[in-house]
């Protein structure tokens, strides 16, 4: 199954690690990812849209404009 993460851009959901909430960054460790994530190219941003969350798999970092909430319905949904 996959799951739509916003813009057009949809992931398999086999390739998803976790769904985090991106304002204001809950935790120091999930500002730290973000800031590995940028500095190793891995991160990718969809659209101009206000960033809510991001998304992690095992190959890139996701910005998406979709709330945290709404993307975890779509991948219990599709599970």
């Amino acid at each position: 199954m996959f799951i739509h993460i916003g813009n057009s851009k949809i992931i398999f959901c086999s390739d998803l690690i976790g769904i985090f909430n991106i304002t204001p960054p809950a935790r120091k460790n999930n500002a730290q990812l973000l800031d590995i994530a940028s500095d190793d190219a891995l991160y990718k941003v969809f659209g101009n849209d206000h960033s809510k969350s991001f998304v992690v798999t095992d190959k890139e970092v996701y910005i998406s404009p979709i709330s945290p909430l709404t993307l975890s319905r779509r991948h219990n949904s599709s599970a």
